[in-house]
Order: structure tokens, then C-alpha cells, then sequence
């Protein structure tokens, strides 16, 4: 629901302001009147179990209690009819059993605590999500010569993140550390093989309570020793996947070739050698060939190329890195006290990436522009012309694409004479 609201135009006679202000008083209070001490977080739930949301307000004014609600998608939950949904006595909201056929119960929820006298605030969006069956990009047969490296894929699409183990005809592959290594992004490769490495392969995705096998395929070895020893240029068996990573995670480009004689891998970022050996680098070669980046910065952001060459000849595999920075806050709105009739302007700036939607919201309320509220000087809010009815709670809420967060801060109408209690921040 919007907040909106008209303006009387009636005009009382004006103190000037100097002299209203020669009669206000200022006395400090050091301890917010309300606030969120828990908010909701993103919950991934198994098929067949429940889910819980939870949230927790305070408040400075003894014996006063803030009441919890729920909302999900903006509209407030009622404890009538629902017989998915309630409330416990704590604050927190509990789902019953979730099955994929329940789509309506997924969605984005929200707790509003609202204290009488002082007003309302929202908590940042947690978004509720069913787990989900593994999602396979199949490996494929490989052939190789011996001491060439093999390298079977097994990307998975899989909510929450699936772990990764490999069969070998069937039955638990006992990795070697010293050829063998189940990549970050899934994928076994396994170096120098030999004979003995030939046979089936399989990969098992497994997240949560549930898992899934890829196809069975082969690994077989070219024993034809003449062709192996034949001058061959580079060739790529793993190219890394343009990938979009959230700052501050981890990613690892995936990158593997063969030749003869064998090719040495190395990378670049927009065209400029990539230096592993710098001291503290968050850069990193995983197993013969592949890059992981560690910490995930903005600055990481760009095309890389892992370029295989031997003497025979040189080749590039491309891909890009997008980086998400999740909303930051630059500056927070403050609690500000004002006149009747007086203009107010409460800030806010966020950085994110890319760009955050911004909005106001005031009492819970999403705020709605119209000529007495308008949002100015980027992401600030300015009231025109202040009546009682304004007074309230307004949060700065940002979110993008890597996650959302939120900032409040009272408005309070004094009147002339009047003692102002200067709090803390409401978060």
C-alpha cells in the first residue's frame, strides 16, 4: 500500500524562527526507541520440511512491547484461513511442510515491528526458496595419450550448492592427490594419466537431501606411441565459463589443454599478464592449469584469457567476469526535528552493483513522489512543508540483484517551546 497524503492550506500566524528556536531545549537520550535486533535471512527449504523466519524488536520505553507482523510480496499475512503460515509468540514467522507444488508460499517476506506513538519499521527482504533437483551439464569420452591430461566437466545448477563426487566404473573413485583433483566448479581432472585411469566415469551431485548422476563415459588412452610423439599444438580440453560472482566469494575459471610438447598455461586480465607470484595475490593456479580468484573484488571484474602455447604454436579460450557488489550505505538518513510548515530533507546515498533500486518508505509504507514529497539530490528525501501527520518513521531501503538493506530514522513535529529528545539512529 502506498503512503499518500494531502495538505491543508490553511495558514496560522508565524513566531519567526529565531525566536521559536530561542525557546527549545535540547536534552540527549542515548538509546534508540525502537529498533530490529533480528532480521529475516534468505532460507532455502527440502522439499517435505518446514521453514522459519525470524525477527525481533526492542524498545528504550519501559514496559512497552513492539507488535510483530508479516508481509510477503507487500501485503500483510492474515492468521485467517492460512493454514500454511502463523506466527509464533516470538516474533518469528513458521511455514508448515513445503512441497515445489506450493509455488504461492515462495516469495520475499518481510516483519514490520510498529510501536505505538513512534511509528512502524520494515526489515530487509529474506527471500524463501524450495530446494532443488541438480541440474547437470553432462561430461563427455575422452581420449588422450599417456601423460596427457583428461579433464570430465560436471557443472551443476543445484539451490543450495551441490557437492561433487566422481565413480570409476561404478564404484567410489580413490582420488591421487599427486595427478588427480575434483575441481571447485566440479569437474575431475586428472593428470599424467596412464593405463590404469582408463574406464567409465560418472559424477554424483548431492544437495541437501537429494542427488543426482551424470551419464556414464569413457577415458580411454592412445597407446600409439609414434602419434603421441608428433610436434602437436595446444588444445583445449576445459575452457573456462564466463561466470557473474557475488564480492567477497570465490571463483575459479576452469582451464585445461594438451600438446606436444605439452603447453604451459597462463593467464591475462584485459590483456595484461596475470602475476601469480606477487606476494598476498588473490590469484591462484588450480591444478595444471585452472585460475581461482579469492575474495572476489569490483576491480576483478573483466575479460580473462587462458592462453596455452608450446613451441608449436599459441591459443586463447575467453571468458568474462562480472562482479556484483551487494548495496552499501555512503550515508545514513538521521533522525531530524522539525516545525510545523518547515521543509525537511533526510539523506541517503548507496552504492551497489549494479546500480540499487532505492526507496522510501515511511511507517512500513512505500512512499509515493507527489509535489510535497520528492526524492532530490539522488536518493534523499524532501518533505514540503511539515504537518503533524508527518511525523513518523522513514527508511532508506536499497537492493539490487546481490541483496538488500535498509536504514530508518524518526521525524518529530515540535511544537514552540517544546523539549526535543535527541535519540540515536532507529535501525
Amino acid at each position: 500500500m502506498n503512503w499518500q497524503r494531502g495538505r491543508i492550506f490553511a495558514l496560522k500566524s508565524w513566531t519567526t524562527i529565531v525566536g521559536i528556536l530561542s525557546l527549545l531545549t535540547l536534552v540527549v537520550h542515548g538509546v534508540s526507541e525502537l529498533e530490529l535486533t533480528v532480521e529475516p535471512q534468505d532460507t532455502v527449504v527440502v522439499p517435505g520440511n518446514a521453514a522459519i523466519f525470524n525477527c525481533a524488536a526492542a524498545s528504550s520505553i519501559p514496559g512497552v512491547t513492539p507488535t510483530i507482523r508479516w508481509r510477503e510480496d507487500g501485503q500483510f499475512l492474515s492468521s485467517i484461513g492460512d493454514q500454511y503460515r502463523s506466527q509464533l509468540s516470538n516474533g518469528s514467522l513458521y511455514i508448515t511442510t513445503m512441497f515445489p507444488e506450493q509455488q504461492g508460499l515462495k516469495g520475499d517476506y518481510q516483519c514490520v515491528a510498529t510501536l505505538d506513538s513512534v511509528g512502524s519499521i520494515v526489515s530487509r527482504t529474506a527471500r524463501l526458496r524450495i530446494a532443488s533437483l541438480p541440474q547437470l551439464q553432462q561430461p563427455a569420452d575422452q581420449r588422450v595419450f599417456p601423460g596427457q591430461t583428461a579433464y570430465f566437466s560436471c557443472w551443476v545448477n543445484a539451490i543450495p550448492q551441490a557437492t561433487i563426487t566422481w565413480l570409476k566404473d561404478e564404484r567410489p573413485l580413490h582420488l591421487d592427490e599427486t595427478r588427480m583433483l575434483v575441481l571447485p566448479s566440479g569437474a575431475l581432472e586428472i593428470d599424467e594419466v596412464r593405463a590404469s585411469d582408463q574406464g567409465s566415469y560418472r559424477c554424483n551431485a548431492s544437495s541437501l537431501d537429494q542427488h543426482r548422476l551424470s551419464i556414464a563415459v569413457t577415458l580411454s588412452i592412445n597407446m600409439n606411441l609414434e602419434a603421441g610423439a608428433n610436434i602437436m599444438p595446444p588444445v583445449f580440453v576445459a575452457t573456462p565459463r564466463s561466470s557473474v560472482v557475488i564480492e567477497g566469494s570465490t571463483v575459479t575459471l576452469d582451464c585445461a589443454a594438451n600438446g606436444n610438447p605439452r603447453p604451459w598455461l597462463t593467464w591475462l586480465k584485459d590483456g595484461i599478464t596475470i602475476d601469480m607470484a606477487e606476494l598476498g595475490s588473490r590469484f591462484h593456479k588450480v591444478g595444471t592449469g585452472s585460475l581461482q580468484i579469492s575474495e572476489v573484488m569490483e576491480q576483478d571484474q573483466g575479460t580473462y584469457q587462458c592462453r596455452a602455447e608450446n613451441r608449436d604454436d599459441s591459443v586463447d579460450a575467453t571468458a568474462t567476469l562480472e562482479v556484483h557488489v551487494p548495496p552499501r550505505f555512503l550515508k545514513h538518513p538521521s533522525d531530524r526535528f522539525a516545525l510545523e510548515k518547515e521543509d525537511v530533507e533526510f539523506e541517503c546515498a548507496v552504492y551497489g552493483k549494479p546500480e540499487p533500486q532505492v526507496q522510501w518508505v515511511k511507517n512500513g509504507d512505500i512512499i509515493s513522489q507527489n509535489d510535497y514529497l520528492q526524492v532530490v539530490n539522488g536518493y534523499n528525501l524532501r518533505i514540503l512543508g511539515l504537518m503533524e501527520m508527518d511525523a513518523g518513521i522513514f527508511q532508506c531501503v536499497g537492493s539490487n540483484e546481490a541483496g538488500n538493506i535498509q536504514a530508518a530514522a524518526r521525524l518529530t513535529i515540535v511544537q514552540p517551546g517544546e523539549k526535543i529528545i535527541l535519540s540515536k539512529r532507529i535501525r
